[in-house]
Protein backbone atom coordinates (compact mmCIF):
# COMPACT_ATOMS: atom_id res chain seq x y z
CA UNK A 1 0.00 0.00 0.00
CA UNK A 2 1.48 3.54 -1.10
CA UNK A 3 1.64 5.89 1.79
CA UNK A 4 -0.01 9.35 0.64
CA UNK A 5 2.40 12.05 1.11
CA UNK A 6 0.87 15.71 2.07
CA UNK A 7 0.66 18.18 -0.90
CA UNK A 8 2.59 20.67 0.89
CA UNK A 9 5.93 18.48 1.38
CA UNK A 10 6.33 18.92 -2.40
CA UNK A 11 6.98 22.88 -1.15
CA UNK A 12 9.98 21.72 0.69
CA UNK A 13 13.77 22.20 -0.52
CA UNK A 14 17.15 23.02 0.76
CA UNK A 15 19.56 23.24 -1.99
CA UNK A 16 22.35 24.31 0.84
CA UNK A 17 22.19 20.57 1.78
CA UNK A 18 20.48 18.68 -0.53
CA UNK A 19 23.32 19.02 -3.26
CA UNK A 20 25.68 17.70 -0.76
CA UNK A 21 24.28 13.77 -1.91
CA UNK A 22 25.61 14.86 -5.14
CA UNK A 23 28.79 16.10 -3.64
CA UNK A 24 29.83 12.63 -2.15
CA UNK A 25 29.12 11.08 -4.89
CA UNK A 26 31.80 12.97 -6.76
CA UNK A 27 34.18 12.63 -3.92
CA UNK A 28 33.99 8.13 -4.02
CA UNK A 29 35.45 8.78 -7.24
CA UNK A 30 38.55 9.99 -5.85
CA UNK A 31 38.31 13.75 -6.63
CA UNK A 32 38.91 16.28 -3.98
CA UNK A 33 35.58 18.36 -2.67
CA UNK A 34 35.77 22.08 -1.85
CA UNK A 35 33.03 21.91 1.10
CA UNK A 36 31.97 25.81 0.15
CA UNK A 37 28.14 25.12 0.45
CA UNK A 38 26.99 25.68 4.06
CA UNK A 39 28.00 28.19 6.65
CA UNK A 40 29.53 26.52 9.72
CA UNK A 41 32.54 27.92 11.18
CA UNK A 42 33.35 25.06 13.22
CA UNK A 43 34.16 22.51 10.11
CA UNK A 44 37.01 24.88 9.18
CA UNK A 45 38.71 25.06 12.65
CA UNK A 46 36.92 28.28 14.39
CA UNK A 47 35.25 27.89 17.73
CA UNK A 48 32.85 29.04 20.25
CA UNK A 49 34.68 31.36 23.09
CA UNK A 50 35.37 29.16 25.77
CA UNK A 51 33.25 31.00 28.52
CA UNK A 52 30.44 29.76 26.34
CA UNK A 53 31.70 25.89 26.26
CA UNK A 54 32.55 26.32 30.13
CA UNK A 55 29.31 27.09 30.70
CA UNK A 56 27.31 24.33 29.16
CA UNK A 57 30.18 22.03 31.10
CA UNK A 58 28.97 23.44 34.64
CA UNK A 59 25.45 23.36 33.98
CA UNK A 60 25.58 19.36 32.37
CA UNK A 61 27.20 18.32 35.57
CA UNK A 62 24.26 20.45 37.58
CA UNK A 63 20.85 18.03 37.78
CA UNK A 64 18.61 21.31 37.62
CA UNK A 65 19.14 21.39 33.67
CA UNK A 66 18.77 17.86 32.87
CA UNK A 67 15.41 18.72 33.71
CA UNK A 68 12.73 20.61 31.15
CA UNK A 69 13.38 24.02 31.22
CA UNK A 70 10.37 26.41 30.86
CA UNK A 71 8.90 26.16 27.65
CA UNK A 72 9.29 30.13 26.64
CA UNK A 73 13.07 29.55 27.95
CA UNK A 74 15.43 30.03 30.43
CA UNK A 75 14.17 33.04 32.90
CA UNK A 76 17.76 34.22 33.25
CA UNK A 77 18.36 34.25 29.34
CA UNK A 78 15.30 35.85 28.50
CA UNK A 79 16.27 38.55 31.51
CA UNK A 80 19.54 38.90 29.53
CA UNK A 81 18.29 38.72 26.20
CA UNK A 82 15.71 41.71 27.09
CA UNK A 83 18.32 44.05 28.48
CA UNK A 84 19.93 43.75 24.89
CA UNK A 85 16.66 43.90 23.16
CA UNK A 86 15.15 46.79 25.20
CA UNK A 87 11.72 44.83 25.43
CA UNK A 88 10.73 43.17 29.38
CA UNK A 89 12.16 39.70 29.75
CA UNK A 90 8.52 38.34 29.32
CA UNK A 91 8.82 39.80 25.49
CA UNK A 92 11.32 37.12 24.90
CA UNK A 93 10.95 33.66 23.72
CA UNK A 94 13.68 31.21 23.50
CA UNK A 95 14.04 28.86 20.14
CA UNK A 96 15.78 25.69 19.15
CA UNK A 97 17.73 28.22 16.64
CA UNK A 98 16.59 30.98 15.21
CA UNK A 99 15.23 28.74 12.47
CA UNK A 100 12.61 27.20 15.11
CA UNK A 101 11.44 30.69 16.12
CA UNK A 102 11.04 31.49 11.91
CA UNK A 103 9.11 28.66 11.76
CA UNK A 104 6.41 29.23 14.79
CA UNK A 105 6.05 33.05 13.56
CA UNK A 106 4.96 32.08 9.88
CA UNK A 107 2.84 29.68 11.63
CA UNK A 108 1.29 32.17 13.74
CA UNK A 109 1.39 34.48 10.81
CA UNK A 110 0.09 33.10 7.67
CA UNK A 111 -3.18 31.58 6.56
CA UNK A 112 -2.97 29.92 3.21
CA UNK A 113 -2.98 32.30 -0.12
CA UNK A 114 -1.40 35.39 2.20
CA UNK A 115 2.31 36.45 1.56
CA UNK A 116 5.50 37.70 3.34
CA UNK A 117 7.90 40.09 1.81
CA UNK A 118 11.08 38.67 1.21
CA UNK A 119 14.04 40.10 -0.32
CA UNK A 120 15.58 38.41 -3.38
CA UNK A 121 17.96 37.24 -2.85
CA UNK A 122 16.62 35.32 0.82
CA UNK A 123 17.85 32.62 2.91
CA UNK A 124 15.68 29.41 1.50
CA UNK A 125 14.43 28.67 4.67
CA UNK A 126 12.12 31.77 4.77
CA UNK A 127 10.10 30.48 1.25
CA UNK A 128 10.11 26.89 2.47
CA UNK A 129 8.41 27.95 5.68
CA UNK A 130 6.33 29.99 3.62
CA UNK A 131 4.81 27.65 0.99
CA UNK A 132 4.35 24.73 3.88
CA UNK A 133 2.31 26.96 5.77
CA UNK A 134 0.53 27.90 2.53
CA UNK A 135 1.62 31.22 1.82
CA UNK A 136 2.67 32.59 -1.53
CA UNK A 137 6.03 34.01 -2.84
CA UNK A 138 6.42 37.93 -2.94
CA UNK A 139 10.04 39.18 -3.32
CA UNK A 140 11.37 42.39 -3.16
CA UNK A 141 14.29 43.26 -5.51
CA UNK A 142 17.61 44.43 -4.75
CA UNK A 143 20.26 46.40 -6.22
CA UNK A 144 23.82 45.47 -7.43
CA UNK A 145 24.91 45.54 -3.75
CA UNK A 146 22.27 43.46 -2.90
CA UNK A 147 20.82 46.54 -0.47
CA UNK A 148 16.77 46.31 -0.88
CA UNK A 149 15.20 48.73 -3.58
CA UNK A 150 12.75 50.17 -1.25
CA UNK A 151 10.33 51.40 -4.01
CA UNK A 152 9.98 48.03 -4.53
CA UNK A 153 8.82 46.84 -2.07
CA UNK A 154 6.33 49.79 -1.68
CA UNK A 155 4.92 47.96 -4.91
CA UNK A 156 4.82 44.56 -3.65
CA UNK A 157 2.57 45.28 -0.94
CA UNK A 158 -1.10 43.53 -1.44
CA UNK A 159 -4.17 43.53 1.10
CA UNK A 160 -2.82 39.54 1.76
CA UNK A 161 0.81 40.68 3.21
CA UNK A 162 1.51 40.07 6.13
CA UNK A 163 4.80 41.26 7.46
CA UNK A 164 8.04 42.22 5.90
CA UNK A 165 11.20 40.38 6.54
CA UNK A 166 14.22 41.93 6.49
CA UNK A 167 17.65 40.19 6.48
CA UNK A 168 20.64 42.36 7.72
CA UNK A 169 23.08 41.71 7.28
CA UNK A 170 22.39 39.25 4.66
CA UNK A 171 22.66 35.65 3.58
CA UNK A 172 23.43 34.71 0.95
CA UNK A 173 24.68 37.96 -0.03
CA UNK A 174 26.58 39.22 2.56
CA UNK A 175 25.17 42.65 2.42
CA UNK A 176 24.76 45.50 5.00
CA UNK A 177 21.34 47.65 5.18
CA UNK A 178 22.51 51.47 5.19
CA UNK A 179 20.62 53.06 8.11
CA UNK A 180 18.59 55.07 5.31
CA UNK A 181 17.13 51.72 3.69
CA UNK A 182 15.82 50.63 6.92
CA UNK A 183 14.47 53.68 7.89
CA UNK A 184 12.62 54.24 4.45
CA UNK A 185 11.58 50.27 5.43
CA UNK A 186 10.35 50.93 8.59
CA UNK A 187 8.28 54.28 7.45
CA UNK A 188 6.79 52.13 4.52
CA UNK A 189 5.64 49.37 6.61
CA UNK A 190 4.45 52.01 9.24
CA UNK A 191 2.19 53.43 6.58
CA UNK A 192 0.72 50.21 5.71
CA UNK A 193 0.07 48.77 9.04
CA UNK A 194 2.63 46.00 9.20
CA UNK A 195 5.13 44.57 11.01
CA UNK A 196 8.49 43.64 10.58
CA UNK A 197 10.19 40.65 11.16
CA UNK A 198 14.20 41.27 11.26
CA UNK A 199 16.62 38.50 11.22
CA UNK A 200 19.90 40.18 12.71
CA UNK A 201 21.87 36.73 13.79
CA UNK A 202 24.86 37.95 11.91
CA UNK A 203 24.84 41.47 13.20
CA UNK A 204 27.84 41.76 14.92
CA UNK A 205 29.69 40.43 12.30
CA UNK A 206 30.41 43.29 9.89
CA UNK A 207 33.72 43.20 8.59
CA UNK A 208 34.27 46.84 7.30
CA UNK A 209 32.28 48.56 10.62
CA UNK A 210 31.58 47.77 14.27
CA UNK A 211 28.29 46.74 13.63
CA UNK A 212 24.97 46.77 11.58
CA UNK A 213 21.82 48.79 12.79
CA UNK A 214 19.08 46.93 14.27
CA UNK A 215 15.79 47.38 13.06
CA UNK A 216 14.79 48.01 17.02
CA UNK A 217 16.37 51.61 16.66
CA UNK A 218 14.24 52.75 13.92
CA UNK A 219 10.68 51.24 14.62
CA UNK A 220 10.02 53.29 18.28
CA UNK A 221 5.75 51.88 17.79
CA UNK A 222 5.67 49.54 15.01
CA UNK A 223 5.24 45.64 15.74
CA UNK A 224 8.96 44.67 15.51
CA UNK A 225 10.22 41.25 16.07
CA UNK A 226 13.90 40.98 16.40
CA UNK A 227 16.03 37.45 15.87
CA UNK A 228 19.62 36.63 16.75
CA UNK A 229 20.75 33.98 18.26
CA UNK A 230 24.28 31.53 18.84
CA UNK A 231 25.29 30.35 15.59
CA UNK A 232 26.92 32.76 14.09
CA UNK A 233 27.86 35.60 16.52
CA UNK A 234 29.04 33.28 18.88
CA UNK A 235 30.46 30.74 16.20
CA UNK A 236 28.22 27.76 17.70
CA UNK A 237 25.57 26.59 15.41
CA UNK A 238 25.10 23.14 16.73
CA UNK A 239 23.77 24.62 20.08
CA UNK A 240 20.84 24.98 18.29
CA UNK A 241 19.78 28.60 20.70
CA UNK A 242 17.90 31.31 19.34
CA UNK A 243 15.26 34.15 20.05
CA UNK A 244 12.69 36.15 19.11
CA UNK A 245 12.23 39.68 21.22
CA UNK A 246 8.70 41.13 20.43
CA UNK A 247 9.02 45.08 20.27
CA UNK A 248 6.45 48.07 19.69
CA UNK A 249 2.33 48.33 20.00
CA UNK A 250 0.00 45.61 19.73
CA UNK A 251 2.35 43.14 19.48
CA UNK A 252 1.03 40.93 22.23
CA UNK A 253 -1.24 38.70 20.46
CA UNK A 254 1.49 37.29 18.55
CA UNK A 255 3.95 36.92 21.69
CA UNK A 256 1.19 34.94 23.17
CA UNK A 257 0.47 32.86 19.72
CA UNK A 258 4.14 31.92 19.59
CA UNK A 259 4.07 31.08 23.67
CA UNK A 260 1.44 28.34 22.63
CA UNK A 261 3.90 27.13 19.43
CA UNK A 262 6.70 27.33 22.70
CA UNK A 263 4.46 25.03 24.69
CA UNK A 264 3.62 22.41 22.57
CA UNK A 265 7.32 21.46 22.08
CA UNK A 266 8.32 21.48 25.22
CA UNK A 267 11.41 23.37 25.72
CA UNK A 268 14.88 23.76 24.17
CA UNK A 269 17.97 21.92 25.28
CA UNK A 270 18.15 23.36 29.21
CA UNK A 271 22.49 23.47 29.59
CA UNK A 272 22.76 24.70 25.94
CA UNK A 273 20.65 27.96 26.97
CA UNK A 274 22.77 28.09 30.05
CA UNK A 275 25.68 28.93 27.30
CA UNK A 276 23.57 31.45 25.93
CA UNK A 277 23.49 33.77 29.43
CA UNK A 278 27.14 33.22 29.31
CA UNK A 279 27.39 34.85 25.63
CA UNK A 280 24.92 37.55 26.10
CA UNK A 281 26.31 38.52 29.60
CA UNK A 282 30.14 38.40 28.73
CA UNK A 283 32.08 40.85 26.09
CA UNK A 284 32.23 39.69 22.93
CA UNK A 285 36.08 39.27 23.13
CA UNK A 286 36.22 37.08 20.22
CA UNK A 287 35.12 38.83 17.53
CA UNK A 288 38.38 41.05 16.80
CA UNK A 289 40.16 38.10 15.70
CA UNK A 290 37.00 36.18 14.02
CA UNK A 291 37.06 39.36 11.83
CA UNK A 292 40.33 39.74 11.20
CA UNK A 293 40.50 35.93 9.80
CA UNK A 294 37.43 36.47 7.61
CA UNK A 295 38.53 39.57 6.19
CA UNK A 296 42.03 38.00 4.74
CA UNK A 297 39.47 35.37 3.36
CA UNK A 298 36.88 37.78 1.74
CA UNK A 299 39.99 40.28 0.66
CA UNK A 300 41.19 37.25 -1.52
CA UNK A 301 38.02 35.73 -3.01
CA UNK A 302 37.22 39.65 -3.75
CA UNK A 303 40.31 40.28 -5.77
CA UNK A 304 40.85 36.24 -7.34
CA UNK A 305 36.87 36.13 -8.64
CA UNK A 306 37.00 39.87 -10.07
CA UNK A 307 39.70 38.93 -12.24
CA UNK A 308 38.21 36.04 -13.51
CA UNK A 309 36.46 36.61 -16.62
CA UNK A 310 32.58 35.76 -16.42
CA UNK A 311 31.87 36.38 -13.11
CA UNK A 312 31.29 39.68 -11.22
CA UNK A 313 31.11 39.84 -7.13
CA UNK A 314 29.80 42.86 -5.38
CA UNK A 315 32.18 43.11 -2.07
CA UNK A 316 30.72 41.17 0.97
CA UNK A 317 30.91 43.41 3.78
CA UNK A 318 29.30 40.74 6.42
CA UNK A 319 29.66 37.26 7.42
CA UNK A 320 31.31 34.36 5.27
CA UNK A 321 28.96 34.76 2.28
CA UNK A 322 29.70 35.76 -1.75
CA UNK A 323 27.09 35.79 -4.03
CA UNK A 324 28.85 36.33 -7.57
CA UNK A 325 27.27 36.76 -10.43
CA UNK A 326 27.68 35.11 -14.36
CA UNK A 327 28.00 37.73 -16.50
CA UNK A 328 28.63 34.61 -19.52
CA UNK A 329 27.73 31.36 -19.13
CA UNK A 330 27.16 28.68 -21.86
CA UNK A 331 24.84 26.36 -19.40
CA UNK A 332 21.33 26.92 -19.78
CA UNK A 333 20.99 27.75 -15.88
CA UNK A 334 22.75 27.88 -12.39
CA UNK A 335 21.95 24.22 -11.23
CA UNK A 336 23.67 23.13 -14.49
CA UNK A 337 26.64 25.40 -14.22
CA UNK A 338 26.87 24.47 -10.04
CA UNK A 339 26.63 20.41 -10.95
CA UNK A 340 28.69 20.74 -14.02
CA UNK A 341 31.46 22.88 -11.65
CA UNK A 342 31.33 20.22 -9.00
CA UNK A 343 31.83 17.57 -11.75
CA UNK A 344 35.04 18.79 -13.13
CA UNK A 345 36.60 20.43 -10.30
CA UNK A 346 35.45 19.15 -6.98
CA UNK A 347 33.98 22.67 -6.34
CA UNK A 348 31.02 22.50 -4.52
CA UNK A 349 28.36 25.83 -4.43
CA UNK A 350 25.26 26.77 -4.17
CA UNK A 351 23.25 27.99 -6.61
CA UNK A 352 21.49 31.56 -6.98
CA UNK A 353 17.97 30.36 -7.58
CA UNK A 354 17.97 28.42 -4.70
CA UNK A 355 17.84 31.24 -2.96
CA UNK A 356 15.03 33.26 -5.17
CA UNK A 357 13.51 32.06 -8.54
CA UNK A 358 13.19 36.02 -9.63
CA UNK A 359 16.84 36.40 -9.72
CA UNK A 360 17.80 39.01 -12.33
CA UNK A 361 20.71 36.89 -13.80
CA UNK A 362 22.39 33.65 -12.91
CA UNK A 363 24.60 33.58 -9.56
CA UNK A 364 25.96 30.95 -7.17
CA UNK A 365 26.87 31.07 -3.34
CA UNK A 366 30.34 30.47 -2.40
CA UNK A 367 30.81 30.16 1.42
CA UNK A 368 34.70 31.68 2.30
CA UNK A 369 35.34 30.10 5.38
CA UNK A 370 37.91 27.69 4.41
CA UNK A 371 41.65 29.15 4.65
CA UNK A 372 43.13 31.21 2.27
CA UNK A 373 45.07 28.59 0.42
CA UNK A 374 42.39 26.34 -0.28
CA UNK A 375 40.35 29.51 -0.93
CA UNK A 376 43.66 30.21 -3.43
CA UNK A 377 43.45 26.70 -4.84
CA UNK A 378 39.77 26.24 -4.94
CA UNK A 379 39.22 29.90 -6.84
CA UNK A 380 41.98 29.17 -10.03
CA UNK A 381 40.11 25.64 -10.13
CA UNK A 382 36.97 27.85 -10.93
CA UNK A 383 38.86 30.02 -13.58
CA UNK A 384 40.07 27.34 -15.46
CA UNK A 385 36.39 25.84 -15.48
CA UNK A 386 35.32 29.18 -16.50
CA UNK A 387 38.03 29.39 -19.05
CA UNK A 388 37.15 26.03 -20.62
CA UNK A 389 33.76 25.73 -20.00
CA UNK A 390 31.64 29.37 -19.72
Amino acid sequence: MAIQLSDRIASVSYEIRDIVARARKVQATGKKIHWFNIGDPNQFGFRPPIWITDAIIAALNEPKYSAYCPSEGDPELREAVGRIEGVPADHVTIHSGLSEGIDFLFQALVNPGENLLLPSPSYPLYNSKLKVNGGTDNYYQTDAEFVPVTDDIRKKITPKTKAVVVINPNNPTGAVYPRSVLQDIVNIAGEHGLPIIADEIYDKMTLDEEHSVNMRTLTKELPLISGNGLSKNFIYPGSRVGYLAFHGQGIEPLRDAILKLCNSRLSVNWEMQRGAVAAFTMPMAHLKDTHEQLRIRRDLLYKELNEIPGISLAKPRAAFYSFPKLETMKFKDDREFVYSLLEETGVLVVPGSAFSPVLPGKYFRLVFLAPPVELHEAIGKIAGFMKKFA
